[in-house]
């Protein structure tokens, strides 16, 4: 069985976050119902795209009402996308299946997924309607997407990475072209500069183990290594770079202990060098996790976080509130947030357009933090 295949019994985290208004054909809905299908030309920017669980279904799965990608854009109107894969079902009986993969430009203008009448990587333009084919094929005999799509920088560059946790090579698509190249074996892109090629790679630290940056500019190349801790914090999960930094948010004490991965430290990186900075970040004391996912400008990340809701354990999905973050002072602003009343399967969030969601958003009622980790 892949690593990435559910299991019976999987559990389920469900969502019902405070802050944008939800449609009224969401809010207060008796039953689950399947929104209307994502137009044909002018959607408008894209902000998040969710699997919901389908409550009446035994095993909770995103099936009947909840067998498509739920797409909520800027103005927090849910939309569904029936082309894109949302679950398949496995053919052994003692495995539920796995579900697609989805991805939202950081302007929110294009969103990219796995196409389920034939197992394509597309890219759909929301004004136009416009959707380009990827020359990358799903491998034979899977079920679900073995593997992750990611934009970067842009709508025009997007990443294919293995899901499997084998080394493997990311690939790297052009949509306007269709085409798509590997990288090297074993690192992970990070960042790619369209006028001059500059790549920016990444292979992630572990316990004990140094994570290292490989900038690639034409033929020449180096390498830089950085440090394990930040303080006495192990460097761990996702790390955003563009022009020569590199981000990453340090969790309290990862992998053990529940894990705490409340952020401790917001770490920036010189990525020729793995010369390291350190700032405390400055989010709502009940965030319990956040990730870095992108750089906002010279002087801001943008982070996919999760709070605990009220007299609730958390269970909010990492991403379902999008913090601006200063990389000098740490300060954050809320700058879009999901509001649904439906479940949300597992981790199965997309967050994208937070290039275009500039302006104020309530920031919701704050919950005193929970008991974490081995506290």
């Amino acid at each position: 069985m892949k690593p990435a295949t559910y299991l019976r019994g999987a559990a389920v985290i469900s969502l019902a976050a405070l802050g944008c208004a939800v449609p009224a054909s969401t809010a207060g809905a008796a039953e689950i119902r399947r929104p209307p299908a994502l137009p044909d030309a002018g959607a408008g920017p894209a902000t998040f795209a969710y699997l919901c669980v389908n409550p009446k279904d035994r095993d909770l799965l995103p099936s009947g009402p909840c067998d498509t990608w739920r797409v909520v854009t800027a103005d927090g109107r849910i939309y569904s996308l029936p082309d894109a894969l949302a679950w398949e079902k496995s053919k052994n009986p003692d495995e539920l299946g796995e579900p697609g993969t989805f991805a939202i430009s950081p302007d929110g203008q294009r969103v990219a997924y796995h196409r389920a009448r034939d197992d394509r990587v597309v890219v759909r333009d929301l004004a136009s309607g416009e959707t380009r084919t990827i020359s990358y094929r799903v491998p034979r005999g899977s079920v679900g997407s073995p593997f992750t799509l990611r934009f970067v920088r842009d709508g025009n560059t997007l990443v294919i990475s293995s899901a499997d946790l084998e080394p493997a090579a990311d690939v790297i698509a052009q949509v306007q072209d269709g085409t798509a190249r590997r990288v090297a074996k074993g690192w992970t892109l990070l960042d790619i500069d369209p006028e001059t090629g500059r790549q920016t790679l990444y292979q992630p630290a572990g316990m004990a183990k140094r994570g290292v940056f490989r900038t690639v500019e034409g033929r020449r190349g180096t390498t830089a290594k950085i440090p394990v801790n930040a303080g006495k914090h192990l460097i761990w999960g996702a790390v955003a770079a563009h022009d020569g930094r590199a981000a990453n948010l340090v969790p309290k004490d990862p992998p053990a202990c529940g894990p705490d991965m409340t952020p401790v430290w917001l770490a920036v990186f010189t990525t020729e060098t793995g010369k390291m900075r350190t700032v405390k970040p400055r989010l709502p004391a009940d965030v319990y996790r956040a990730d870095v996912i992108d750089w906002l400008g010279p002087d801001e990340i943008v982070a996919a976080a999760a709070r605990e809701r009220p007299g609730k354990e958390p269970e909010e999905p990492v991403g379902s509130s999008v913090y601006a973050m200063n990389v000098s002072t740490g300060a954050s602003r809320l700058i879009a947030k999901l509001s649904t009343t439906e479940q949300v399967y597992l981790d199965r969030l997309a967050v994208g357009g937070y290039t275009a969601a500039q302006g104020p958003v309530a920031a919701g009622k704050a919950a005193k933090p929970a008991k974490r980790g081995c506290e």
